[in-house]
């Protein structure tokens, strides 16, 4: 997944003008949603991707005028009819796409470019604040950090546009406003979340395929094991931070947020059990442990004879993954970032056909080694 904001900044700091186009406004079954992003170079060379067939085309026409221009425009693709019949699309649906012009020299767009990568990075949630002044002459940005301050264009801009950014200060939704028939200047909110961080509990061949796909779909990852020769960069080039240490002692050296991501797939019952014990105190957006129904009832059955509550237990994702049939390693890989991804889109999962509900009346059994 690549990061256009990232990518615009870079572009920006050596130098480099380019277009930015955001879709504002979605309906119908139109390809991508609101706050799809594609950036354009001055070179005339795409990065990322709006949705592609006519809509993309449509955009990146538009992207050369708005280049050639410096004014930024409103682009309203219809995807509708005999537009979608005859190019072979199988999504039809309205998009309103910003496409606006950005040069090192806009000074507000830059300094909230590199607070969104100081916040992301830090796990700090904030809101972007874009406004498209009447007339469509300019283009004003703000970031709204959770303690409410403000970065970006001079508050006077703001103010003369009649607009006040601390307004959505901790919104967690997108949102377009404009005044009545469109007189006004449009105002564009964009709620802004933290990188999600993978954090993989044993680094075998499952998690050789699990820590590029999530890579690929925007996480960043940690992989974690008490073994160097497994836990290295010549097995995880995509890893983004590698500890060779117990299980247990790397919750000490990481830091567990409501956006970190926990899956635990280790070498053995043993070993998941441990770091299970110290996931659940942790406030994770997801925890999720590798194994069949067998291995985690006992697991869990041990847990809760130490005292850990049952209620906690059922935060954990056992067995790990969508439902697909999964067998090889790559598979198994594959169900595992489909199912962070439901999770990170706040889609919430759907029950598992072989994942019945763990039985809290049976009796407790001890754990040993290879059972």
């Amino acid at each position: 997944m690549i990061d256009v904001y990232k990518e615009l900044q870079r572009a920006l700091t050596v130098g480099e003008k380019c277009v930015l186009a955001r879709i504002i406004r979605q309906g119908g079954s139109a390809p991508r949603t609101v706050g799809t992003k594609l950036l354009v170079r001055a070179d005339g060379r795409p990065v990322g991707t709006i949705g592609g067939g006519l809509l993309e085309h449509a955009v990146l026409r538009k992207a050369r005028e708005v280049m050639a221009s410096g004014r930024p425009a409103v682009l309203e693709v219809r995807l509708t009819g005999q537009d979608v019949a005859a190019s072979e699309m199988i999504c039809g649906g309205n998009v309103d796409v910003l496409i606006e012009p950005l040069s090192p020299e806009d000074a507000g767009a830059v300094s909230v470019l590199q607070a969104l990568a100081k916040m992301t990075a830090q796990g700090r949630r904030g809101v972007l604040v874009t406004v498209l002044s009447e007339g469509r002459r300019s283009v004003l940005w703000s970031i709204v950090t959770e303690t409410g301050r403000v970065i970006g264009d001079a508050p006077e801009r703001f103010e003369a546009a009649g607009v006040d950014p601390q307004r959505w200060a901790g919104t967690r939704r997108f949102a377009l406003e404009t005044t009545a028939h469109g007189a006004g200047p449009v105002v564009y909110v964009e709620p802004i979340e933290p990188e999600a961080m993978l954090v993989l509990f044993g680094a075998g061949h499952i998690s050789t395929f699990v820590a590029p796909s999530a890579r690929a779909v925007g996480f960043r990852v940690c992989v974690i094991d008490d073994r160097e020769e497994f836990a290295n960069p010549e097995r995880f080039p995509d890893a983004e931070r590698l500890l060779v240490c117990p299980l247990t002692e790397a919750f000490a050296r990481i830091a567990v947020t409501p956006t970190t991501y926990l899956v635990i797939v280790t070498r053995g019952h043993i070993h998941d059990r441990d770091a299970l014990r110290v996931a659940l105190t942790t406030r994770a957006a997801y925890l999720g442990m590798i194994g069949s129904r067998r291995k985690r009832d006992l697991i869990y059955a041990a847990l809760m004879e130490e005292g850990v509550a049952a209620e906690d237990l059922r935060r954990v994702h056992c067995p790990i993954g969508i439902s697909i049939g999964a067998e090889t390693p790559q598979e198994i890989a594959i169900s595992i970032v489909a199912e962070l991804i439901q999770v990170r889109a706040g889609g919430g999962l759907r029950p598992r056909a072989d994942a019945a509900p763990f039985q809290e009346t049976h009796t407790a059994r001890r754990m040993e080694p290879g059972s």
